[in-house]
């Protein structure tokens, strides 16, 4: 065990040299007050306020059809109070995330963006239906849409950050998504000896996302480790894998685009996490269908 933390903090050392954008002030000061026994309401509202364009998008989102709110929201103290510090929190870090990310040079994130935010709505969207499909063990079970969402952005985080410190890095993501053989981390590892998973881990850690989410990204290329080693991460941490890559499958089935072969190398232990059938499976991508026909599938 020893061993394991001193391996891991060495190699957290290591990907901390390749410029991991350090956590905005707006989440430390959001995260102190948060942890308040009593937080101060009125001090988060202001800190949100501060920012004019986070206010105004985060009212947006509130009224935007994810939440289906009967009333609109008029104020961040209103958004507040509708969705309570922790998941106003996640809110904001998605925000943040994307304006962070945006701002990396010589990376063009548009595709990126719109990938991961597919992915966020979808894995939120198949969150909402567990309860009613699958096993018992996920009626049983609540998964939350505000944190499927968070770890939907968040899971490949480190892929911008690679590209933009990886001048052939390009070349290797689009081995890595095409290999069917080879686990796609083992890819970069051999090309840089660091990839975008233990990356993105550091980062969401530094970040202060919640241990289940963190533990997720690490591991969420483990497919063949995910199916044997039920100790390797906990169930909510395997809802978070198992519900993004079912999410990037949807899209790859809905949209025809974004192929990977990652659902040929994990997707049997998705199923099975889940307790999915054949018509489980095609219940939610005709779901998923109709969001896109709808265009609720757009950032």
């Amino acid at each position: 065990m020893e061993e394991q933390k001193k391996f891991d903090h060495e190699l957290e050392q290591a990907v901390l040299k390749i410029g991991i954008p350090p956590c905005p002030k707006i989440l430390l000061d959001l995260a102190e007050e948060a942890k308040r026994d009593e937080p101060d309401l009125q001090k988060i509202e202001k800190l949100i306020c501060a920012d004019v364009g986070l206010s105004a998008a985060l009212i947006k989102t509130v009224n935007s059809p994810f939440y289906g709110l009967r009333h609109k929201v008029n104020s961040i103290m209103q958004a507040i109070h509708m969705l309570g510090l922790t998941q106003l929190s996640l809110m904001v870090m998605a925000m943040v995330l994307r304006d962070v990310l945006k701002n990396l040079s010589h990376v063009e994130m548009e595709r990126f963006w719109e990938n991961s935010s597919r992915v966020a709505i979808i894995s939120s969207y198949i969150a909402c239906r567990l309860p009613y499909i699958g096993t018992s063990t996920h009626k049983q079970r609540q998964l939350f849409k505000d944190e499927a969402y968070t770890y939907g952005l968040f899971q490949d985080c480190g892929i911008p950050i690679m590209l933009n410190h990886y001048e052939g890095y390009k070349e290797t993501l689009h081995a890595a998504n095409l290999d069917a053989e080879q686990k796609f981390t083992a890819i970069e590892d051999a090309a840089y000896g660091k990839n975008h998973a233990m990356i993105g881990y550091v980062m969401a850690k530094s970040w202060g996302l919640p241990e289940e989410m963190t533990e997720a990204i690490r591991f969420h290329h483990e497919h063949d480790a995910l199916a044997t080693d039920k100790s390797l991460l906990s169930d909510e941490s395997r809802d978070f894998v198992a519900l993004a890559l079912l999410a990037e499958k949807a899209i790859q089935i809905v949209t025809g685009r974004n192929h990977t072969c990652e659902w040929q190398k994990g997707g049997a232990w998705v199923m099975q996490h889940f307790g999915f059938s054949e018509a489980d499976f095609n219940s939610i991508i005709d779901g998923i269908r109709i969001l896109n026909d709808e265009g609720n599938l757009n950032s």
